[in-house]
Parts: C-alpha cells; structure tokens; sequence
C-alpha cells in the first residue's frame, strides 16, 4: 500500500485502483507522483539487489489488553496484574465531517 508514502509526500490521490494507480493521472500532482514512485522503487530495487538490509524477526503471541488508547502486554494469563510492556498508540488525527469516532490501533 504506498497511500502512506504518498501521503507523506503531500500528493493526495488514488493509489491504487484496481491495479492502476490512478494517482498518476492526476492532472495536479500525476506527474511528481510518478517521479516520486519511481525514485522509491529504484532505491528499493537497489537495496534488495546489494542485499543491504538483513530481515530478522521472532513472532510470538501475548495476552493483552487495552487500557485507553495503549495497549498493555502481558507475559502470561496468570500473570495479567502486571504489564511487560506497553504499546502506545494514537488516534486517528484527520478531522472527517463523517466520522463520529476516531480509531486506535
């Protein structure tokens, strides 16, 4: 989903739309869209080709719960009266007309 790279950028569009990202079309930012699409996609391309980042990762599956808009995590279900950690997260920011509630994660 490249919506949040765009986003950052500040070129407000579609992406994608059904295969084709529509964004490139638009007669306001298609163009800085693309060249930006396509900046990202070759430092991307030259990352995996020099292998320059090393993936290394554990999964593992906690108790939780959540207290306000944080998450607190637990080592165990017997052990649910003292959090190990705490994931804090925000609410959505951008104000909608058409939204009464405003998510977390």
């Amino acid at each position: 989903d490249w919506n949040p790279f765009f986003a950052v950028w500040q070129l407000r569009g579609k992406y994608p739309n059904r295969g084709y990202p529509k964004i490139f079309d638009d007669s306001t930012v298609g163009a800085e869209a693309k060249k930006v699409f396509d900046d990202a996609e070759a430092i991307l391309a030259k990352i995996v080709k020099g292998r320059k980042l090393t993936a290394n990762g554990i999964v593992a599956f906690y108790p939780c719960n959540s207290v306000g808009d944080d998450i607190e995590v637990y080592e165990s279900d017997e052990t649910r009266g003292t959090a190990i950690a705490t994931l804090l997260t925000l609410r959505q920011q951008e104000l909608r007309e058409e939204q009464a509630e405003y998510l977390a994660m």
